[in-house]
């Protein structure tokens, strides 16, 4: 076995919804509860149901966070089943996988599906940004999400 001599200048560590970096953080249990649970992916955000005390994937109630903790997870499939309790950040940096190009300090917002986007094209996350973000061919649209905690209620 070789020792590598080339630091790497990119990055290309991390999965959604893994934590980066130690710091504050606020993390909400909740038991998910979407129309489609294949979508309930890692690092995608969840809202409040309305009239309940369940999450779902995308929607336009009241900001949860972002669904987190992958390896803590024994399944068979890629994504948080129904019914299952997940752990949703509000405050901290995680890992997310973007839907469009984005650059650091930008804001972020989420779509209907709960995937993540760069820009204000979506359902703004309340002083969410980019924090960390170095495209490259091997992670075009990785991404680290700095979350300050704020959330705002509904009109």
């Amino acid at each position: 076995m070789t020792i590598p001599y080339q630091a790497r200048s990119v990055l290309t560590s991390g999965l959604p919804g893994n934590i980066s970096h130690d710091g504050p953080t606020r993390v909400l249990s909740a038991l998910i509860s979407s129309e489609d649970e294949t979508k309930n992916l890692f690092g995608r955000a969840f809202t409040h149901k309305t009239g309940t005390d369940a999450v779902q994937v995308g929607g336009a109630g009241v900001f949860a966070g972002i669904l987190i903790s992958p390896k803590t997870y024994a399944v068979d499939v890629v994504y948080a089943r129904n019914a299952s309790v997940g752990e949703f950040l509000s405050l901290g940096e995680v890992y997310v996988e973007l839907a469009n190009a984005g650059k650091v300090g930008d804001p972020v917002c989420f779509g209907a599906d709960g995937t993540i986007s760069a820009g204000t094209a979506g359902t703004q996350i309340p002083g969410a940004y980019i924090a960390r973000h170095a495209p490259s061919s091997e992670t075009p649209r990785l991404a680290v999400i700095a979350l300050n905690g704020q959330v705002n209620a509904p009109a």
